[in-house]
């Protein structure tokens, strides 16, 4: 890569400024992923550029190199996307409702933005707008797929700069993926993340496992985002980030789950009541039924669904199968059932 030396340079400046006693050569060769000779030419040719820069032994004597943080100022400037990032995770916890944390991760994005120059501040704020449009957030906990490197680095750069991409998806059943070219609009980040994209020239929007991209490329070629789409108003019409037509949801929460129950924001259309028995009804409009009965199986015999019947049904079809199959004698391994 052309630029590549360059930019393990500033990685190394921006490390070394990080680190309040300085790297070693191991060290320094460890964070930029480079070997030992590497990391001392590149230690050399900073050392040339900030006089501040000065070695020390600490108490075990063991050599180190420091950077004052000022040294950069004005010279590296925090990236639009690590703002970004950080923004986002702050919007998330605050829908968990870890406020505490969504204020540590807001300051932090509050102090990246004070060292940046009033013109790069200007320049990365539409920038951190857009990317924090388009991390749609539809969060679950728990076990996270495999994701190809450079899969959401490349999608957060196409999305910010309204590129065309080109990826092989691997759908469930193919041998061989499928190349497609996409007009990515934003991710949703639930059990599995998905990208909200819609094919070149064909105006439905899909949404595509990123799991299953098995490789993604820029093109030099950038597409005209729909006006009347939005990526929130998209993301708010399922439970979670399953598109289906939304139905009126109608859930009772037993007196001893109550609490519980009222410390979760189920959907942004929700609106909540207690029953004169101390119970909780919990109303909202949404899609995505199946997504609906994985989080209710969680509820146990603890919630009721009142509404709608098919949800009902489908929680019961779906809690029957699972006992049944469960309910099997247990084959030893290694044996073939019969």
């Amino acid at each position: 890569m052309r630029y590549e030396p360059s930019q393990r340079l500033f990685r190394l400046a921006r490390s070394l400024a990080a680190s309040r006693i300085g790297l070693t050569l191991d060290e320094m060769a460890a964070e930029i992923e480079v070997s030992r000779r590497t990391a001392e030419r590149l230690r050399d040719v900073l050392a040339n550029m900030f006089p501040e820069m000065a070695p020390w032994d600490d108490e075990e004597r063991v050599r180190r190199w420091r950077l004052p943080g000022s040294a950069l100022v004005g010279v590296i400037e925090p990236r639009a996307e690590a703002v970004a990032a950080i923004e986002v995770s702050a919007r998330e916890c605050a829908l968990r409702g870890e406020t505490e944390r969504a204020a540590l991760l807001r300051e932090a994005s509050t102090s990246l933005k004070g060292v940046m120059r009033p013109d790069a501040l200007r320049r990365s704020e539409p920038d951190v707008a857009a990317l924090m449009e388009a991390e749609g957030v539809a969060m679950r906990p728990g076990p996270r797929p495999l994701l190809t490197s450079g899969v959401l680095p490349t999608l957060r750069r196409a999305i910010l700069g309204m590129q065309l991409v080109v990826i092989r998806y691997a759908g469930s059943h193919s041998e061989e993926p499928a190349t497609r070219i996409l007009c990515p609009y934003g991710i949703l980040h639930g059990g599995r993340g998905w990208l909200v994209a819609h094919v070149d020239s064909l105006p439905e929007m899909r949404l595509w496992r990123l799991d299953r991209i098995v490789s993604l490329d820029l093109l030099d070629r950038s597409f005209t985002r729909r006006e009347d789409f939005d990526l929130a108003a998209y993301a708010a019409q399922s439970f979670g980030v399953f598109q289906e037509e939304p139905v009126d949801v109608v859930l009772r929460f037993a007196p001893a789950a109550a609490n519980a129950a009222a410390g979760w924001r189920f959907h942004p259309s929700q609106s909540v009541e207690r029953d004169t028995d101390g119970a909780l009804i919990v109303r909202f409009c949404a899609g995505g039924m199946l997504e609906m009965c994985w989080h209710l199986f969680t509820w146990g015999d603890a919630v009721d669904v009142l509404a709608p019947q098919q949800l009902r049904a489908k929680l019961a079809a779906l809690a029957g199968a699972a006992a049944a199959h469960h309910g099997k004698p247990v084959v030893p391994f290694g044996h073939a059932k019969t």
